[in-house]
């Protein structure tokens, strides 16, 4: 029982971190990826007169995606655990800013699929080297051991995760 208190106090406290760090690190993220997204208006000029884009939703959609090269509305839905009307109108308005394009499939007419164009590989890239970047900065303070036991315990953390959604 004292190791569960030690641990959640533990927890409470890098829980708490996190969220105190996370505004911060997101006004910078945000202001950062619309630097990125300036420099992506002389490769697609009519990305100017679109709105502000939701670097985190195009993040997380994109995610889902640039893997698989193409994945199907309902692989789309499942990536994202939305329902697939919601799932519908993330990739309309991805379509919109011409991030990603509808493709038919090749083996059954009745299914779509969805891929990245080449202005939201670029984007999705540049934000993905962004973010590796901030968290070696981050990280910069860690040994290399300690780095390598830190990643190997957030891999284990991941996987639990998953398995725990399933």
């Amino acid at each position: 029982m004292g190791e569960d208190k030690l641990y959640s106090d533990q927890i409470t406290a890098v829980v708490h971190g996190f969220m105190q760090v996370w505004n911060r690190f997101e006004a910078t993220l945000s202001k950062e990826l619309s630097q990125i997204q300036d420099s992506l208006h002389g490769m697609q000029p009519q990305l100017e007169n679109q709105q502000h884009t939701n670097y985190e939703l195009f993040y997380r959609a994109c995610n889902s995606i640039y893997p698989k090269g193409a994945i199907t509305m309902g692989e789309f839905s499942n990536a994202l655990a939305v329902p697939l009307s919601t799932a519908t109108r993330i990739a309309d308005w991805l379509v919109a800013h011409s991030y990603i394009q509808r493709l038919p499939d090749t083996e059954d007419r009745r299914v779509v699929r969805i891929s990245l164009t080449e202005p939201g590989k670029v984007l999705f890239k540049r934000i993905d080297r962004y973010i590796r970047q901030r968290m070696l900065q981050i990280m910069s303070s860690l040994t290399n051991e300690e780095r390598t036991i830190l990643l190997t315990l957030v891999g284990k953390l991941v996987a639990g995760l998953k398995k725990a959604a399933h």
